[in-house]
């Protein structure tokens, strides 16, 4: 009887911890990306979100966007250029950081001297 016993509770700890190697095993694999993103890609993702950030800047009101460059390299964005008010500073780089898929905002906007063109 207790032979008995102890080969069922072996057999019972023996599959507890297959399952659980198993478990870590899939987990490691489904936290891998399933395809390397191509330099292509790259460069598509960079640029669909430079217009999605550019569009943000352009629709919000009390926002001059129009010398406001927008440059995206790995879900960091560059903003660069001119605004009329210091304001508008902070104003930009807040749009642009709620854009979906922006990871990071530099910040470069300066104010537009006055008489500039």
């Amino acid at each position: 009887m207790r032979i008995s016993a102890f080969a069922a509770v072996s057999i019972a700890a023996a599959f507890a911890s297959h399952l659980a190697i198993a478990q870590t095993a899939n987990d490691a694999a489904a936290s891998q990306p399933a395809v390397a993103m191509t330099k292509a890609d790259a460069r598509l993702h960079n640029r669909q979100l430079s217009k999605s950030v550019r569009q943000a800047l352009y629709s919000t009101k009390g926002l001059q966007a129009s010398n406001i460059a927008v440059l995206v390299k790995g879900g960091t964005v560059s903003l660069v250029g001119t605004v009329p008010e210091a304001s508008q500073i902070q104003k930009a780089g807040d749009v642009a950081q709620r854009v979906p898929q922006v990871a990071a905002v530099d910040n470069r906007l300066i104010v537009e001297e006055e008489g500039a063109q």
